[in-house]
């Protein structure tokens, strides 16, 4: 299964340290071989060493061959470490003069006063082994004589593996110094893209205004450049569609009054039967319900369209909005048998809005409690300021709404009761949509006592 990396920083990350372990891998093999190839130096130049002042001390006396081998040769070789040291020194012809057979005679060619290198065993443990040749002192013509000193590889090892360790020491110190470094930059290289992706969070709903490139890094920029690009477009096409949906509700609405008009003028023939009046009331009735959806249609347009300059809205006193939706809606109030009032009022509370869709809202949301409340219900509005935040209640009596459907409610064409034939689901919709082009939250609880509903809307007042 092919492992997939979505996040660009964890993409990031493995490109830069991967590699970063990969070198310092090789890196370690090399500090390796480095460190095996110093302590082999070491000890070949301490075997060379001995050698020599070995060979230096033989003479030959009559037919006869003579040396005294110093302590110096051997004491080259003194540490802690626990190293057997082998020699030999034959004649040129390989007569042994000293040492111990063991060793057995080199049988290369060897250059003169050169040494040659090599490895061996005695006794079961390598050996480092030098061959020395070197021209007799008081010897008849060119005769030579052959030295080999062996040692075996127990301070070899142990120097290559103090060498390793203090290379590899240092080499973790820098490694976590770089890797410290690279995610401290990989973090600040990273912040922009982070405070881009808050930025674009942070933005209202709906907001179609284009992003500004000022001290942005370049790797950004064609980022930015592509999302105006596609804001300009959507905001072309929505501008487009809002004033299709305008125009068609506006013809339709005009068409719909027509008909309206001719049902009213039918109704008045006096030769109209029963059964024509009640066909005619119906028809009425149809019409009433699909200019309402019309209208609410024209009122979500007028939000969405909204969203877009909600900044620019006049500075109203919610007050007065508030008592003149009362008074327009009272007279439907009461023909349900409805009690609508105002219970706490602040006259002071001011926001910045359109009057048209702050009067839509509060209407919308009484007449929800109007169609959804029975005969004898009460229906209260309050308007407070709350945190610095002009805070809007309509509460009723009404069945109330369960508690799961209180989301869902917002979503369009939403109904609880699906066989209430006079409701749209578009009134909470409508709300939702003008709250969230005015800046406005909105949120349904429960009354504190009893079935009924609250609709509490917060608005900014700054």
């Amino acid at each position: 299964m092919k492992l997939r990396v979505k996040s660009l920083k964890t993409q990031l990350a493995l490109w830069v340290f991967l590699p970063t372990v990969l070198i310092s891998f090789v890196d370690f093999l090399m500090g390796y071989h480095d460190a095996d190839r110093i302590a082999t130096l070491v000890q070949e130049q301490l075997l060379k060493g001995s050698a020599r002042t070995i060979s230096e001390q033989l003479e030959k006396v009559d037919d006869n061959y003579e040396i005294r081998i110093p302590p110096a040769a051997f004491e080259l070789f003194s540490n802690e470490y626990i190293d057997h040291i082998y020699f030999t020194v034959r004649t040129g012809n390989g007569k042994l003069v000293a040492g111990n057979e063991e060793l057995l005679p080199y049988t290369g060619t060897l250059q003169m006063e050169q040494g040659y290198y090599y490895l061996s065993t005695i006794r079961g443990e390598a050996v480092r082994v030098i061959a020395y040749e070197q021209m007799l002192a008081n010897g008849v013509g060119n005769e030579t004589s052959i030295t080999q000193v062996a040692q075996t590889l127990n301070s070899h090892h142990a120097f290559r593996r103090s060498l390793f360790v203090r290379t590899i020491r240092e080499h973790l110190i820098l490694l976590a110094i770089v890797i410290l470094g690279l995610m401290i930059a990989l973090r600040w290289m990273m912040q922009p893209l982070i405070q881009f992706g808050e930025l674009l969070m942070r933005r209202p709903t709906g907001s179609l205004e284009s992003l500004s490139v000022d001290d942005t890094p370049s790797e950004l920029q064609p980022v930015i450049f592509a999302i105006n690009d596609y804001v300009t477009r959507l905001n072309k096409t929505l501008s487009s569609y809002e004033q299709f949906v305008a125009n068609t509700a506006h013809q339709l609405r005009t068409s719909f009054s027509i008909i309206n008009s001719q049902v009213d003028f039918a109704k008045r023939n006096p030769t109209n039967g029963v059964q024509q009046q009640q066909v005619l009331a119906d028809i009425k009735s149809t019409i009433a319900s699909g200019s309402k959806v019309i209208n609410q249609l024209l009122i979500l347009a007028a939000a969405e369209q909204n969203q877009s300059n909600a900044s620019q809205g006049k500075l109203l006193n919610v007050s007065e909005v508030v008592k003149q939706v009362v008074v327009d809606m009272a007279l439907l109030a009461q023909q349900k048998g409805l009690d609508l009032g105002i219970d706490e009022l602040d006259e002071s509370v001011c926001i910045r809005a359109s009057p048209y869709l702050l009067r839509e809202l509060i209407a919308n949301l009484v007449d929800n409690a109007i169609q959804h409340i029975h005969a004898g219900g009460m229906i209260t509005l309050t308007l407070v300021l709350e945190d610095q935040q002009a805070v809007l209640r309509v509460i009723d009596n009404g069945p109330g709404i369960a508690p799961e459907h209180r989301e869902k409610v917002f979503e369009r064409f939403y109904r609880v009761n699906e066989e209430k034939s006079n409701s749209s689901g578009l009134g909470l919709a409508i709300a939702k949509s003008i709250c969230d082009s005015l800046s406005a939250s909105i949120r349904l609880t429960g009354v504190d006592q009893g079935s009924g509903l609250q609709v509490e809307v917060r608005f900014p007042t700054q």
